[in-house]
């Protein structure tokens, strides 16, 4: 099996050689650039060169195709600041109140943003060159919820929830999200991505409660997952912090695979996901980046025992989350030969 092959098994829950291993690892990749994170992620052609320039040096399955939480963001008009030492982050939200809901539109100069503009290129390099080889995961950003919170400004709109006479406006804010997300997301498959990715951590019980979750962000995030099946994409939900007491219903919504860091009880995400979804994770980003080597070995044999064991069918091995940019490439390369 390939890279390609043995992802596609695990998603569809057919026999596998070995679990395949996943990089989230943009951040790495910026950092051996040499380059300042601002010119990195709104270059195409670097992103994917140093993408590939990795997956030679590790041999991971899966290549996790991105350039931080803001892309979609700048493009439906946040004031975003690309700093040279980190990721790009909203510095200031789209939406003055509540009142500018109803007129929310995608821009028409929407695909001219820099940083969606990289992505796709990105995207469509890595395919061009690796074919089928390994998967390639184009990730689609931000899941609606968490989308909102940027357009409007997180502490607002948590505050917003609590009135109800904002209900029918932050819902709004939420399906206007729901579409650029489906529009995004599809633009990634066209332009050759094996799969995408969306992140709602903001949707998590670290953040809503999950009544709350079910109101404001359940659907929206259901929506999206049956926009892209709709066009025979795959799609993997991305959930940051414990997401333990909403695995019944991640796994109920469809998408082929749902991300999960160490804060989830994996026995429990195994048990809910089984039949429904493939689960991707779940080893600490902080320990690979500050970990022994014999602290990192223990915690991926632990990951592959409770999982199963090496041939195991559901599981894509990798981190919760992002890599670290200074993550020491020999407790990448531990995780991943672990994996084998």
């Amino acid at each position: 099996m390939n890279g390609y092959e043995r992802c596609m098994a695990a998603i569809k829950g057919q026999p596998v050689d070995r679990l395949p291993v996943d990089l989230h690892n943009f951040l790495m990749c910026a950092q051996d650039s040499g380059m300042g994170y601002d010119e990195f992620v709104r270059d195409g052609a670097a992103m994917a060169r140093m993408q590939l320039a990795l997956w030679r040096e590790f041999g991971h399955d899966m290549l996790l195709v991105e350039n931080g939480t803001a892309a979609l963001a700048e493009a439906l008009g946040c004031q975003v600041a690309c700093r040279p030492d980190g990721p790009p982050v909203v510095e200031k939200p789209l939406i003055g109140g509540p009142e500018e809901i109803p007129g929310l539109k995608i821009p028409e100069n929407f695909w001219d943003s820099p940083m969606l503009r990289a992505n796709l290129e990105a995207v469509g390099r890595l395919r061009e060159v690796l074919g089928d080889q390994a998967f390639v995961m184009g990730r689609g950003d931000q899941g609606p919820f968490s989308l909102a919170s940027q357009l409007y400004g997180m502490e607002r709109l948590l505050m917003e929830l609590m009135d109800e006479e904002q209900t029918g406006n932050i819902l709004k804010l939420v399906e206007f999200c729901t579409q650029a997300c489906i529009q995004y997301q599809s633009r990634l498959l066209q332009a050759g991505a094996h799969g995408t990715s969306m992140g709602d951590s903001m949707a998590g019980p670290d953040v809503l409660s999950p009544s709350m979750y079910r109101e404001f962000a359940m659907w929206a995030e259901e929506k999206v997952i049956h926009g892209i099946h709709g066009q025979g994409g795959i799609i993997s939900l991305h959930i940051c912090g414990n997401a333990t007491p909403i695995l019944r219903q991640l796994c109920g919504l469809g998408a082929d695979i749902l991300e999960i860091d160490e804060k989830t009880d994996l026995n429990k995400a195994l048990w809910e996901a089984r039949g429904k979804c493939a689960l991707l994770g779940q080893i600490s980003p902080t320990l690979l980046r500050n970990g022994r080597a014999a602290e990192i070995a223990a915690e991926v044999e632990r990951t592959v025992e409770t999982a199963g064991g090496q041939t195991a069918t559901g599981l894509i091995l990798g981190p919760g989350c992002a890599l670290a940019g200074d993550t020491p490439k020999e407790n990448v390369k531990l995780l991943v030969q672990r994996g084998l």
